[in-house]
């Protein structure tokens, strides 16, 4: 999970929907603002899932 930061505001983004998000990611010169977080609370802003898996 990366943080992105955007021209519209701050974005998780796992590492499945940062695939998803190149071109903008590119386009619009997005950078990253923390690199690889795994961390089970914090959720994809496009698909709303952990980036780490928990199990019972």
């Amino acid at each position: 999970m990366k943080l992105w930061v955007t021209p519209k505001g701050d974005r998780w983004l796992c590492d499945d929907c940062q695939k998803d998000f190149e071109k903008a990611i590119n386009e619009e010169g997005w950078r990253v603002a923390f690199d690889e977080k795994y961390n089970a609370m914090l959720r994809c802003s496009a698909c709303k899932q952990p980036d780490v898996e928990m199990f019972d």
